[in-house]
């Protein structure tokens, strides 16, 4: 079982939902936040020794970098490093004509650059794990083989960069440390919407189980949904 984890995104939806998961088994969890927490703090408050807020803004190196030396005063290694902060902007539906390239950059400092800044300054941390483990939280949104969609640029591109992503590390890290990249579902958080298939909690769950099955499967495929489905790049 995964004893020392990093979640980024933790402050409310699937980020809160995975720490609760997590510290439910036991785990230490370092919760990144970014200012309030509505759906963390009752969580760390029933786990107080096992869910420890950790603030971190994926879009800034420095905050990263202090993230990684706050978590390394607590602990000598992590087990599991889940890259789930991400943003969907408010102009996502717009068409290809009225495309907002601040808000779409924006995107990609957020859900691309920022787990790459995370692996860099936490790789040394994970490396020293058990059976080290590093999911980053994709989308099929992100898959070009089965696209459908016409615009959502920026989210959709921001995701199949993460894929990439994810498969660039898995040849970079080679047997040393297993990569992912899951595709949760839609869920009924502020990005997902209330209409959403599924609650977090149900969601973080089901990711929780197959993080553990793929703990002992080293070389299956990267990129899959939250059952072990394997998906399209």
């Amino acid at each position: 079982m995964t004893s020392r984890v990093l979640v980024t995104g933790a402050s409310r939806g699937f980020g809160a939902a995975l720490s609760e998961a997590f510290a439910e088994r036991g785990a230490t969890v370092f919760a990144g936040v970014q200012g309030a927490s509505p759906g963390l703090d009752p969580i760390a408050r029933r786990y107080p020794s096992l869910v420890i807020p950790v603030e971190l803004d994926v879009a800034s190196t420095g905050s990263v970098a202090e993230a990684a030396r706050r978590v390394s005063e607590r602990c000598d290694a992590l087990d599991l490093v889940i890259n789930n902060a991400a943003i969907r902007s408010a102009t996502v539906e717009n068409p290809i004509e009225t495309i907002d390239f601040e808000e779409a950059a924006r995107t990609f400092e957020v859900n691309t650059i920022g787990p790459l800044r995370v692996v860099q300054m936490f790789l040394p941390l994970l490396r020293k794990g058990t059976s080290p483990m590093l999911v980053n939280v994709s989308s099929e949104a992100g898959s070009i083989g089965q696209c459908g969609r016409d615009r959502e640029f920026d989210y959709c591109m921001s995701k199949a960069a993460l894929n990439m992503m994810s498969m660039l590390l898995t040849n970079y890290l080679k047997d040393s440390v297993r990569v992912l990249a899951v595709h949760p579902g839609w869920m009924r958080t502020d990005m997902g919407g209330p209409h959403a298939e599924s609650d977090p909690g149900e969601a973080a769950r089901a990711t929780l189980s197959l993080i553990e099955k793929e703990q002992k499967n080293r070389r299956g495929a990267p990129f899959l949904d939250r059952t072990g489905r394997p998906l399209v790049w």
